[in-house]
């Protein structure tokens, strides 16, 4: 009885989504695998293409070929994660990503690897992350409460902000001392590592999505536009992705020619980034039901593109502490508008439409390494800095846009237990309305 009592009563000390043994496994090898992920696309393979052409225009093909088989399939894998299992495609989407990496890690160790083998496993990798994501993001859901969504989703964020602090430094230190190919073979086992558990979740029965693809797809894109904070959600969303990323994937070319360090200082400047994304994620968890939640995101959009233009102008100085302090607040503010408003879907959307709407919305977060393209190829003719700021600029025009003309976003307010979608669908009706408030 006294473990049995201590077991308990460490148990509700857990964050409430995390009481759920079933979400704590999956929370521990997501933990793996985002440490992976982001070892290989947000510095490894950038660093890779750079060590091979020394041209910026090059990361930009290289975004390109990543973006573009995402972009396309993304609204399809999100009717599978409807229609199908979605463990089952997380399971086959992550053994797909480890197999190709693995491979392309054996192409560097063996001195053979060329520019089109970069940009193969990019497109494999592209079109696989269509199918993982909308699966993926059907899945946690199911392993937790509704009324815990929210604490799910921010410890979800977290681990992805998390490891934004130590894996980049992580992947910097292991190629400048093991080489590419050891910071690959990595990223490979922890894919595998995922596939496997992933495998093994048993989750909260749901039925399957039924009718013709065409009209599953049409009635996801109906669901997001009846609701206006779903839409500029995603707006916010796609203008991040296709103008605010880019800063992340120029950074070997800041390294060389504005701050001239190594692999691992830069590892320092993406983590200290990844510090203030931290900090951001904690902030929008702990909003109550009464904090103004729409306010909170449309400003912190504002605040994001006003700390890409300071970081860029730290880098036209070449102050390497400087730009790291202005990380620091880039991560944060990034964090706080995308991790706001992917909890607002998450809360709201109903099970039998999850996979399609959060299909829509990581179409427009496939759109990173299309960003990484334009940024590459603005910095080929000017420099990354000039890059940055403009998409900084964009960013900064269309969220004070938002805040100016959106009543919907103001009235955003933080969730509020016992609202279920369909509730909020009714406030949609008849009258212009915020879909995350109850009607009264």
């Amino acid at each position: 009885m006294g473990s049995q009592g201590t077991f308990r009563r460490l148990n509700n000390a857990l964050p409430s989504s995390m009481r759920y043994g079933q979400f704590r496994y999956y929370w521990m090898v997501l933990l793996a695998q985002v440490t992976g992920h982001q070892m290989l696309l947000n510095f490894t393979m950038g660093w890779l293409m750079y060590d091979l052409t020394g041209e910026e225009l090059d990361l930009g093909f290289l975004g390109m070929a990543i973006a573009l088989p995402a972009l396309v399939l993304n609204l399809v894998g999100g009717v599978l994660a409807d229609r199908l299992e979605p463990k089952r495609m997380v399971t086959l989407a992550q053994a797909t990503s480890a197999s190709v990496v693995a491979l392309l890690a054996f192409l560097v160790l063996t001195d053979r690897v060329e520019v089109w083998h970069v940009l193969g496993t990019a497109v494999v990798i592209g079109a696989v992350s269509a199918i993982d994501q909308p699966s993926r993001s059907s899945i946690f859901p199911r392993l937790v409460l509704r009324e815990h969504i929210l604490n799910a989703v921010a410890m979800e964020n977290i681990v992805w902000n998390a490891v934004r602090i130590g894996a980049p430094a992580v992947a910097g230190l292991v190629i400048e001392n093991w080489g590419i190919h050891t910071s690959m073979f990595c990223t490979a086992a922890a894919f595998y590592l995922m596939s496997v558990v992933v495998s093994l979740l048993n989750l909260r029965e749901r039925p399957p999505a039924q009718g013709r693809v065409v009209q599953q797809v049409r009635e996801g894109f109906r669901y997001v536009r009846q609701h206006t904070v779903f839409s500029l959600v995603m707006l916010l969303t796609f203008c991040n992705s296709l103008f605010g990323m880019s800063y992340i994937h120029l950074m070997p070319s800041f390294a060389d020619e504005a701050f001239h360090v190594g692999a691992a200082r830069v590892g320092y400047l993406l983590g200290v980034a990844g510090a203030g994304a931290l900090m951001g994620t904690i902030l929008i968890a702990n909003l109550k039901p009464h904090h103004p939640k729409g306010l909170v995101i449309v400003g912190a959009a504002v605040s994001y593109g006003i700390w890409l233009i300071l970081f860029s102008l730290t880098a036209w100085r070449g102050d390497y502490l400087l730009a790291m302090g202005t990380l620091f607040f880039v991560g944060a503010s990034y964090s706080t508008y995308l991790v706001g408003g992917m909890s607002t879907l998450q809360q709201l959307v109903p099970d039998r439409l999850r996979g399609r709407v959060m299909g829509l919305f990581g179409a427009t977060w496939s759109l990173v390494p299309l960003g990484m393209a334009m940024g590459g190829t603005i910095a080929q003719f000017t420099d990354a800095a000039t890059a940055v700021t403009i998409g900084a600029v964009i960013i900064l025009v269309v969220a004070l846009g938002v805040l100016l003309l959106s009543p919907e976003m103001r009235g955003l307010r933080g969730y509020v237990p016992g609202l279920t979608p369909e509730r909020a669908g009714e406030r949609t009706q008849g009258r212009t309305a915020d879909p995350a408030r109850p009607a009264r």
